[in-house]
Order: structure tokens, then sequence, then C-alpha cells
């Protein structure tokens, strides 16, 4: 039976087996058995270590998810216009997740079976993104461009924006740099303090006053 415990070295194994093959395909052209056969162990070695391909999946997004959370934090110290560093941490994550736009849905019906660390990590990044874009917001809200509002729930709306993107594969049929510009104009247009009024003002005047 001791044969049969787990190991580190073999979940690394298959881990960096999976890598490659969700790096050429995409999640659905995979085979656990395409898997299995670049790792060189059998396809229940495979299952033991993750006993669904979708597990195994997210196990590989997150390998690189913390190289990833590290840059796009980074691009939130940068001296330049809220539009510019949000579209560009946008961005980031439009590239980050290009071709794998099933991972969010994935990981809302998997996340309960993740490792207890897997899920604290996510969720921990999740909070430091938030804060991150909830800060460079609140900054803005202070020298009077943007209007007074909750800046954590606009984050959330902000990322929410994104994710929406993602899922929705744009990000992987269109530049993602257009994309989180759009995405990011849309947003601000929405919290801005003073243009958006006159805009909604020159609107009236252009129908002749119909609100």
């Amino acid at each position: 039976m001791a044969g049969r415990q787990k190991s580190d070295s073999k979940r690394e194994e298959i881990l960096a087996a999976a890598i490659e093959e969700f790096a050429q395909r995409d999640f659905h052209e995979v085979l656990v058995d395409d898997v299995s056969a670049r790792a060189h162990v059998g396809k229940g070695t495979v299952y033991r270590y993750f006993p669904t391909k979708e597990e195994l999946f997210i196990a590989t997004v997150f390998r690189g998810l913390e190289e990833f959370h590290e840059r796009f934090l980074r691009m939130f110290e940068a001296d330049a216009p809220v539009e510019e560093i949000l579209a560009g941490a946008v961005a980031r994550m439009l590239e980050y997740f290009r071709g794998r736009s099933e991972f969010f849905a994935l990981l809302q019906r998997y996340e309960h079976r993740l490792p207890a660390a897997d899920a604290e990590a996510w969720r921990e990044r999740r909070r430091d993104a938030m804060s991150a874009v909830a800060s460079a917001l609140e900054r803005e809200v202070r020298v009077g461009v943007l209007r007074p509002c909750d800046t954590t729930l606009c984050a959330e709306l902000l990322l929410g924006m994104a994710r929406t993107a993602i899922q929705s594969s744009l990000a992987d049929v269109r530049k993602p740099e257009a994309v989180a510009k759009q995405i990011v104009s849309l947003f601000l247009d929405g919290v801005r303090a003073r243009e958006a009024g006159d805009r909604a003002a020159a609107l009236r005047v252009a129908r002749g006053g119909r609100s």
C-alpha cells in the first residue's frame, strides 16, 4: 500500500504535463489520456491526484496565478491617470485568462473541493485585487474626479465586467487592450463627477428638452 501513497513530485509531474497540454489546446480538446501520456503515468494515477479534469485545469491556472497577481498589483503603483492604470490592469487580466474562459465557471463549481490553502490563496488574491482598484478609485474621489461612491463595491463591479468579458471569450477574439479600454470607459462614465452630468444635459438639449 505504501507504493500507492501520493507524492508531491508525482503531483508536480502530472501538473507540468497538464500545463503543457492546456497551453496548446482549449479545455474541451484536452483529454486526461493526453495528460497521462505526457506525464508517463496511467490515467488512474492522474485521477488519484486530480479527481476530475476540471480540478486539474483549475490547478494549472493557479500555478501561474502568483506571478500574474504580483504584476497586476504593481500596475497600481504607477504615476499615471486612473484610466490608464485601470485599462492596463484589466488588459493584463484579459491577456492572462485568454483561452481560459471556462476557468471562472469551473471555479464556482469546484471551489469547495479545492485544497484549503488554494481556496484561501484565491480569496486573498481577490481581496488584494479589489483593494488595489478601490484605492485607485478612492484617490480620484478625493480630488473630485469621481463622485463619492462605495469604492469597494465599484471595484467589484469593474472586476466583474472584466470576468464577464473573459467568460464570454471576447478577449479571445479581440485585442485585450481594446476590450479593456471599452470596459474602463463604460465603467468610468458611470462614476465620473462632472462629465457625466454635462453629457446628460447636452443630450437633453439635443432632444429639445425631452428627458
